[in-house]
């Protein structure tokens, strides 16, 4: 279970915008399963006299690893949690694939370290 918080700002938080953030935290869900200290603070906002894309969404995961944080502007709420959700899934992704691969080439320097060790018998 994703522990999040939800704020808005110059917006208010209805049940169909919360369950919409609850959907989009889904997708991040499963790069943060294992970590316990996982905490996502969102933040709506909209600006009125901002031209353009006046709305606003901020997505701040901190986890054991270290913290990621997102912000993207979109012309509706809606689009910009898009936007926010999409980009952290891939920030997210893209350190769990990091991660792997210093495991797994840490894990091919102890296999190489013992086959050395073993013809030296």
């Amino acid at each position: 279970m994703l522990n999040y918080n939800i704020k808005g700002t110059g917006v208010e938080i209805s049940d169909e915008l919360r369950g919409y953030v609850e959907k989009c935290l889904s997708h991040i869900d499963k790069f943060l399963q294992g970590d316990s200290a996982a905490h996502v603070d969102v933040e709506l906002e909209h600006h009125a006299h901002r031209e353009g894309e006046p709305n606003r969404a901020e997505f701040t995961v901190t986890t054991s690893s270290g913290l990621h944080r997102v912000e993207r502007y979109g012309s509706t709420l809606h689009a910009a949690i898009d936007l926010a959700s999409g980009e952290l899934t891939h920030e997210l992704g893209r350190n769990k694939k990091k991660r792997l691969h210093l495991v797994r080439r840490g894990a091919q320097k102890v296999k190489d370290y013992v086959r050395g060790w073993r013809t030296k018998i």
